[in-house]
């Protein structure tokens, strides 16, 4: 893993957001929060992330307008979404641009093991998310 990349963590839950950052920090990595998408607005301004952990409920700007900015900007940045919202709002929000999901509830190491996947040193991110089912191939070369 490479340490002392950033993230961009976009959580209104303040305690979920201080467990998250802790643990993020813990497992070298350096750690923005945004309570709100404003915020986020000026964070990912100010200092680019490496990476982004975005909740979808947050106030004055929503996680979803703040994935189409942020791929708008950068569509090559890995974009976690986590949510407690249904399975098909997180695909809708995979559709719209995110690397991949987590739903909530999750356990922190759970999220670093993701975090560090997209992240990983020397490793292209996909172009496709994690939960994308690959199609079944033909092979015509006998016929």
């Amino acid at each position: 893993m490479s340490r002392g990349q950033h993230i961009l963590l976009v959580e209104d839950d303040r305690p979920l957001a201080e467990a998250l950052s802790l643990s993020l920090l813990t497992a070298g990595y350096t750690v923005a929060v945004a309570a709100d998408g404003l915020a986020a607005l000026k964070a990912f301004d100010e200092h680019p992330p490496a990476l982004i952990l975005l909740d979808l409920n947050v106030p004055v700007v929503s996680g979803f307008r703040l994935l189409q900015i942020f791929k708008r900007d950068r569509p090559t940045l890995p974009i976690l979404v986590m949510t407690a919202l249904s399975f098909e709002e997180a695909q809708d929000a995979v559709r719209s641009g995110a690397d991949d999901f987590i739903s909530k509830p999750f356990d922190p190491p759970t999220l670093r093991a993701k975090v560090s996947y997209y992240l990983g040193k020397g490793r292209p991110v996909p172009s496709q998310p994690t939960t994308t089912l690959s199609q079944p191939s033909i092979d015509d070369s006998s016929h």
